[in-house]
């Protein structure tokens, strides 16, 4: 076991090194780098060949570039305005300031680099940007940030070094502090989505809620904001107080809509799994989105070992708050429907319509929303999966009708066709009943 440990040793050695070493290297270093390396192979048999000569002229270049990248930091300020959130795929713009502390400097980089030691997919371009800097001109810099799927990643700073004339190595960088950004699921916008929908008494009702809909209290009078309708203004009291009052309502019948996502995951899964949860995120997403833009009441519960809810619509929330939970969802690797039904039966009580999003149809899932349905609330179920269900969907009863298969092809092309005049999930829908 001794020499497996030595080898390990020596290749986490030798891989520092080389990360010390290119980090401080410019794209052009590497490239010169690799090429004295190959001409060190090359040139390994003197009396036959002469590449030696190149070899020693690129190494020589970079030992001065390395002599040059022992000067001190540049005394330069930087701040950086990088995206607080972003989406998956999509391309986001932003800002890099920089303000000189000394003389003029014409030798600069700035480098941007994604997340260490993590397959993120993000990527800057550019990675590495040359200029040069007035002692009493603020440059700015414009890059683009895009990352390849949803989550939460903490970006390193960007790094401001200067460089030797060739620019081959950089000096200490001066670096900004690092940032963190949540990248949300991909979603598209729709502009119908039918659901069944209905009305339960709310006792209290959501006084922050605005007063769309119908059945509501007049439960007093306040001062008069800018924006109210004239037609709630109350006369009598404006008269008696000689400024405008107008009447304020709180509503008792409305609507709440649940949106329940299934968060299982094998612990092996396999592609066609992982594409699929991460597709059905994304069905989520969007109906969220639709939601939010609406006059209904929305509780977005993530079934798993955690159950998140966040409330939104009828200006009680943004569409942020709910990305926010999607973009750092983790999978369950336990079928949490056996488990988690009565922490939500409690939360559902006064719920009037349940959209679940699920991965597969299966007796536990099906006695699942069969309960939310004996409970008076009308049940929509969307199953994204790649293949066929481990148990028909067909069989599922009258009393569960509203059921849409979507594969994750499917849900891929609706993505694809975002903008487009009629994004609907029953028109992408491969089956529906």
């Amino acid at each position: 076991m001794a020499r497996p440990l030595q080898r390990s040793r020596l290749s986490s050695f030798l891989l520092r090194v080389y990360q010390r070493v290119t980090r401080r290297l410019t794209r052009r270093g590497q490239y010169l780098l690799w090429t004295a390396f190959t001409l060190a192979i090359l040139g390994l048999d003197t009396r036959r060949t002469q590449v030696f000569f190149l070899f020693a002229l690129a190494s020589s270049m970079l030992l001065v570039a390395v002599a040059f990248a022992m000067r001190p930091p540049p005394k330069a300020s930087i701040e950086c305005r990088a995206p607080r959130r972003a989406t998956a795929l999509t391309p986001v713009m932003f800002t890099v300031h920089i303000s000189s502390h000394a003389g003029a400097r014409r030798d600069l980089q700035l480098a941007l680099s994604p997340p260490p030691h993590l397959e993120s997919g993000i990527v800057f371009t550019p990675g590495e940007h040359l200029f040069a800097l007035e002692p009493d001109v603020p440059a700015e810099i414009s890059a683009e940030f895009r990352a390849v799927r949803r989550g939460r990643y903490v970006l390193p700073g960007a790094a401001l070094a200067a460089t030797d004339p060739l620019q081959l190595a950089t000096t200490r960088p001066v670096k900004a502090p690092d940032q963190t950004v949540l990248v949300y699921p991909r979603f598209y916008s729709m502009e119908e989505f039918r659901v069944p929908l209905g009305r339960r008494y709310q006792p209290g009702g959501i006084p922050l809620s605005s007063n769309t809909g119908d059945a509501i209290e007049f439960i007093g009078t306040r001062e008069y904001r800018e924006g109210d309708p004239v037609k709630n203004i109350h006369w009598r009291s404006s008269a008696r107080r000689g400024q405008p009052v107008v009447k304020e309502f709180q509503e008792e019948y409305f609507c709440r809509i649940a949106l329940i996502l299934d968060t299982f995951l094998p612990p092996s899964p396999a592609p066609g799994e992982e594409l699929a949860f991460e597709a059905a995120i994304s069905v989520l997403a969007s109906i969220a989105d639709y939601f939010s833009r609406s006059d209904y009441i929305v509780d977005i519960l993530a079934a798993g070992p955690d159950i998140y809810e966040v409330s939104a619509g009828r200006s009680l929330a943004y569409l942020e708050n709910i990305l926010d939970v999607l973009a750092c969802l983790e999978p369950c690797h336990n079928t949490p429907f056996a488990t988690i039904g009565p922490a939500l039966f409690e939360k559902l009580a006064r719920i009037t319509t349940v959209v679940a999003v699920l991965q597969d149809w299966d007796p536990a899932r099906q006695e699942f929303l069969r309960r939310v349905r004996m409970m008076g609330a009308a049940v929509q179920a969307i199953v994204v999966r790649e293949g066929a269900t481990t148990h028909p969907w067909q069989h599922a009863g009258p009393d569960l009708e509203e059921i849409t298969v979507l594969s994750p092809a499917d849900v891929e092309r609706l993505l694809l066709a975002a903008r487009g005049p009629n994004s609907s999930i029953a028109r992408g829908g491969k089956e529906q009943r």
